[in-house]
């Protein structure tokens, strides 16, 4: 579709504009160090002060990388949301609870005590609580690459839902609709 016809943007498009921000350019690289840093945070202290990880890197680095795309893009709904008046499309706060989340699996032996109190206040007993731990432990890289997955589809889900609140403009820019 051409610039001008007042033609959804695609997804692709809406990434385009959100890296042309230089906001939100440095907003994606700031949250995928903080989010690197949150998460050897937690490990460390989980494990008294040393570093151990029982993964591989590459997975950590992706849940921050991917953590940070998804808080971008949920800025950047929330910025057309509130600057334009689009009900509806701004998103909360599901990249910080997939970053605990990641978190909690990167450092699963860890930080049984966190899990367990967790799990125990929502009912489950002894041997719930053991089994849960041991299910993430053995399951580390596929939980931690379900996190990155969730990550992904989230923002592929948000990007979605703005494109039926944009509209391409005369230049090709991404502008959001009039509704008021």
């Amino acid at each position: 579709m051409r610039a001008g016809t007042h033609a959804k943007p695609s997804r692709l498009l809406l990434l385009k504009d959100i890296a042309r921000k230089p906001s939100l350019a440095s907003l994606f690289v700031a949250g995928s160090i903080l989010y690197y840093l949150f998460i050897r945070y937690i490990i460390t202290i989980s494990s008294q002060g040393v570093f151990l990880i029982t993964m591989p890197l590459y997975l950590l680095y992706a849940v921050s990388i991917s953590s940070a795309l998804l808080l971008t893009v949920s800025a950047y709904s929330m910025r057309l949301s509130y600057a334009h008046g689009l009900m509806g499309i701004s998103d909360g706060t599901a990249s910080a609870a997939t970053t605990v989340v990641g978190s909690l699996v990167t450092s699963c032996g860890c930080s049984a005590p966190v899990l367990g109190t967790i799990l125990y206040l929502l009912g489950a007993n002894a041997i719930g609580v053991s089994g849960a731990i041991a299910f993430i432990a053995t399951n580390q890289e596929w939980l931690m690459a379900a996190v990155i997955l969730a990550n992904l589809l989230l923002a592929y889900y948000s990007l979605g839902r703005l494109t039926y609140g944009c509209v391409l403009d005369s230049s090709g820019k991404v502008k959001a609709k009039k509704t008021r």
